[in-house]
Order: structure tokens, then C-alpha cells, then sequence
């Protein structure tokens, strides 16, 4: 992981160059990127009094976007859509859950990714679903973040996990890095 993973503005690996130089030949150039917008309190004040647009780079996600790829997460795991990986999870995509853990990567989508997902775990863990506690929350660069509660069954066990996360987006628009924030005290075992 980058040495500033845990600032604000966060860095993801992007595309920044497909060339063909074959039919049998496509290179892909990676790089990084650090998404952020300029921001001031006076700028803030103007557009909650007069409604003008606060300045926001266009290499950034839109609130929205990120608003449909964060409720969607929340759906997923409720009602599973084989649709949602592909358009809103970067392959391959980072994280920590929860957070002071080993950091993992998840390089697989669709049934790949949930068998890479089962290999992290030492025992069964079955979701069963979520539900956001409150409002989500956006920063003015490229992450936005929930808090919800997930309910699994663990070991044949069900619990229920407070949780607040954060979302990191690449240029794409997809969600390449979960940072998971909850510990024991967040954990109740309902059974």
C-alpha cells in the first residue's frame, strides 16, 4: 500500500493509456492520480444561499455516481445483482476489513471474487443483509463513505456488525479501495 493511504485524498491506480498496436497486442499504461477539488467556506456559503454550482474537477466522480455505487453496495448484499460488480468495483481493488487488519487485494470479479473472498475467511460467513444508518456522506475529492449495519451468520452463529466505510474511487468511476472501520465492540451476537 502507498505510504499516504491514509490521507484524505487518496490515490488509485487508473488507466491512462490503451494503446492497439495490433489486433493481438493491447498495452495498458497504469499510473496514479490524486483526485481532489478546490474548496472554500466562502464558495460553500454562496451555493447553499444562492444555489451556484461549487467547482468540482472533472476527473472526479459525481456525488451521484458515488451515491448509486455506495447504495448499490448495500443492495448487493441484500439482493446480489450480477450486474453491480462490473460496474461499480475495480478489478483489481484494495481494502482493509476491518481496518488495522492485513491489507487484502480482491483481483477476481464476479464468481472469482467471491471465491478469493472465501479463501480470506478462517470460517462460514454468510450475509444476510444491510442496511444504511445514516445518510451517506461524500468528501470533495473521490471517496464517500456509510455507515450501516450488516447482518451474517458466522460460524452458524448470527451477529450483527455496526460498520463504517470508505469508499476510495479511480478515475473510472469504480470503487477501488474499501477502507472497513468497526472492532469487537461493534460485533453483537444476536444468537
Amino acid at each position: 500500500m502507498p505510504a499516504d493511504r491514509h490521507t484524505e485524498q487518496r490515490r488509485c491506480p487508473m488507466v491512462t493509456a490503451v494503446d492497439h498496436e495490433d489486433d493481438d497486442a493491447v498495452r495498458i499504461t497504469k499510473g496514479t492520480q490524486n483526485m481532489a477539488t478546490e474548496f472554500s467556506f466562502g464558495k460553500l456559503m454562496q451555493h447553499l444561499t444562492s444555489g451556484a454550482a461549487l467547482s468540482r474537477s472533472e476527473t472526479l466522480p459525481s456525488e451521484e455516481h458515488m451515491c448509486k455505487a455506495v447504495q448499490g453496495y448495500i443492495d448487493n448484499i441484500t439482493n446480489p445483482d450480477t450486474d453491480y460488480a462490473a460496474t461499480y468495483l475495480a478489478v483489481p481493488r484494495t481494502g482493509e476489513d476491518p481496518v488495522g487488519t492485513k491489507p487484502m487485494t480482491i483481483r477476481g470479479s464476479g464468481q472469482d471474487q467471491l471465491e478469493e473472498m472465501k479463501q480470506l475467511l478462517d470460517v462460514p460467513f454468510i450475509t444476510k443483509r444491510a442496511e444504511l444508518t445514516a445518510p451517506i456522506s461524500f468528501s470533495l475529492g473521490n471517496q464517500a463513505a456509510m455507515a450501516f449495519k450488516l447482518w451474517a451468520e458466522v460460524d452458524g452463529r448470527n451477529i450483527s456488525i455496526d460498520i463504517i466505510e470508505v469508499m476510495t474511487f479511480d478515475a473510472s468511476g469504480k470503487i477501488c479501495d474499501q477502507m472497513a472501520y468497526w472492532g469487537v465492540e461493534n460485533v453483537t451476537l444476536l444468537d
